[in-house]
């Protein structure tokens, strides 16, 4: 019951907000719907976080960036996600759910979150809240302890209650997100990746030529879906907007021409074909 004692209410200035559409289930409530997937999450989260990405990007690591971009600049010096070999690389996504499993956790959800235009309940922030001060009331008592030795002891209580709390919120967004995915498959409505995919046409205001070639496709057979191009995400930067032209780098080191197209606003990823 100590989540009762955080604000349930969005961060100031939240894109998620005021959306109409929840998850299908909180939560709190993540771990009964799928117990077999919060257990996996729980005692082994880099495993899951690296199925849970795959699945949400519809099995497609083309898709694959660190965080999917989400992230981009919140670190002194940390690079833009795409610009430095990690679009598609099995390698990175392993180190990312390593190295940083909250950050992967959160980008995975925010993903599945922005795709089917999400929000999460009052609840779901509590939970959040809650896991962040217990990492922070983490940090503070080693800190202490480094300077009063008697608090040792503590601190390592509290260390270890905070990693469980840290795990156990993991293992309930890998629920969440999962159930979701799970639900919609069944109902028809589970989508490609945000923009598009290679599972369908992209949108005609997605269909760009690389600076004058045509994209390869093959002839239409009966009964059998046309050959689609590949492509590659793109994060939408601040200050761009419907029909402002983008330089991008595809994965193969080519230099392309990307129009923004109609209804994307800034941190949105859309798909670029090549």
């Amino acid at each position: 019951m100590c989540i009762c004692f955080f604000d349930d209410g969005p961060i100031d200035k939240d894109p998620r907000a005021n959306r109409a559409n929840m998850f299908k289930v909180g939560m709190k409530d993540a771990a009964c719907k799928d117990p077999a997937i919060c257990c996996a999450g729980f005692f082994c989260n880099p495993c899951m976080g690296c199925y849970m990405r795959k699945k949400v990007l519809g099995g497609n690591l083309d898709l694959y960036m660190c965080c999917q971009g989400y992230y981009d600049g919140l670190c002194c010096g940390h690079p833009k996600a795409g610009s430095y070999g990690d679009t598609g690389n099995p390698a990175c996504m392993a180190c990312e759910m390593i190295c940083c499993p909250g950050w992967a956790t959160s980008a995975t959800r925010q993903y599945v979150m922005d795709q089917y235009d999400l929000a999460s309940d009052p609840c779901d922030r509590q939970i959040i809240r809650f896991n962040n001060f217990m990492q922070l009331l983490s940090c503070i008592c080693y800190t202490l302890a480094l300077f009063e030795p008697s608090c040792r002891d503590l601190a390592e209580l509290v260390g270890c209650i905070a990693d469980l709390v840290f795990y156990a919120t993991a293992a309930c967004m890998f629920a969440q997100v999962n159930y979701e995915l799970t639900e919609r498959e069944k109902g028809g409505t589970l989508g490609a990746p945000r923009g598009g995919g290679q599972a369908m046409t992209a949108p005609k205001h997605l269909q760009m030529a690389n600076r004058g070639q045509a994209y390869p496709a093959a002839a239409p057979v009966q009964g059998q879906y046309m050959q689609q191009p590949r492509t590659f995400p793109v994060v939408i930067p601040q200050g761009a907007y419907a029909g402002s032209q983008l330089t991008v780098t595809a994965p193969d080191g080519r230099q392309m021409a990307f129009v923004v197209p109609p209804g994307s606003a800034p941190g949105q990823q859309v798909l670029c074909p090549y």
